[in-house]
């Protein structure tokens, strides 16, 4: 919550004529709006209760709770409440047509990165919500901000949940999928987990994990929704990063990607790279994507820009969910 209150001077100290100098009470000449904007700074700002301020201005609480309420009325005082999970339509939906997107969600935010992708979590939990049905298949992939959206599920229609990559071996968050089992479970749903790593270096230890778990790619065919985070090489802002040794680290950096989802790397332009890279890791294929219906893609920071940009014109996703700053630095760059 940020909170706005147009404030005026403090009571002045008076000296009554005939009278010891003393301080009168604190509201003793003061036009009524100077005393409105007076308790509103005591208050809202400084948490002050309206006991403690009846005291201080030698008023009855009643008059004070009077006196905030005809401060609102008059925009004396001005509040501004911004929920984290409510849409900003002003750069929502520019952005959307600017990316050419379906469904993009911005949301005000503000704090630490953490408190940012906590928010995130809100809003993407919110927009899926009102994507899936039930019966659907939702696609989840991994990341700390899909765990955030993940744990934000509250209720959910009986749908399947499929893991769409392996684990990070990095990761030292809870997995998207340990945080959205209870609501699929209460739900009657199932879920599909890829109990894999995301990186394997043998190419036959990744056909044989496969095979282990044929039915659930099989199912990377029949997504209804799926929900991926973005992360950008460049500033090494993924956490895949750390997952891949030293030689795989000198291949990307050499093909210089703007960013990946789900271990499919892109350019700014929206090129798909190394493809032999993606080939190394227990994740779904380009074309599982781009036959799903929707993808929402959660992301934010502005060093994400050219990543969120790349994202957006491989046409693998349908949806995005940002902050303000972020939006706001995407429409300057496009």
């Amino acid at each position: 919550m940020s909170t706005t209150v147009k404030c005026v001077e403090q009571a002045r100290r008076l000296t009554r004529p005939g009278h010891l100098r003393r301080e009168a009470p604190m509201d003793a000449e003061l036009p009524e709006p100077q005393l409105i904007a007076s308790l509103a700074r005591r208050h809202y700002l400084e948490d002050v209760s309206k006991v403690q301020l009846a005291k201080e201005f030698g008023i009855s609480r009643f008059r004070i709770a009077r006196l905030l309420a005809k401060g609102r009325e008059e925009g004396i005082i001005r509040l501004e409440i911004i929920d984290p999970s409510t849409d900003l339509p002003m750069l929502s939906e520019p952005l959307a047509s600017h990316l050419g997107l379906r469904y993009v969600r911005v949301i005000g935010s503000n704090g630490t990165d953490t408190d940012v992708r906590m928010q995130l979590g809100a809003m993407g939990a919110q927009l899926l919500g009102e994507l899936v049905k039930p019966g659907d298949n939702l696609g989840l992939g991994w990341g700390r901000t899909v765990a955030e959206v993940a744990k934000n599920f509250r209720y959910l229609p009986p749908i399947t949940v499929i893991q769409i990559c392996g684990v990070l071996a990095a990761s030292h968050t809870p997995s998207p999928i340990d945080n959205i089992r209870e609501a699929v479970l209460s739900a009657n749903g199932y879920i599909h987990d890829l109990p894999v790593p995301f990186y394997v270096r043998s190419p036959e230890m990744r056909r044989q994990l496969f095979e282990n778990h044929s039915y659930v790619r099989g199912q990377f065919e029949h997504l209804d929704t799926a929900l991926v985070s973005i992360g950008s090489w460049e500033h090494k802002e993924t956490q895949l990063y750390r997952e891949f040794p030293p030689s795989v680290r000198a291949r990307l950096d050499h093909v210089r990607p703007a960013g990946e989802l789900a271990g499919i790397w892109f350019d700014e332009a929206g090129r798909v790279l190394a493809p032999e890279v993606t080939r190394m890791c227990m994740t779904l294929e380009t074309h599982h994507l781009s036959q799903t219906p929707r993808v929402i893609a959660v992301a934010a920071g502005v060093k994400k820009v050219s990543a969120i940009l790349g994202a957006a014109r491989t046409g693998l996703i349908t949806g995005l969910v940002t902050d303000r700053d972020t939006a706001e630095a995407l429409l300057d760059a496009h």
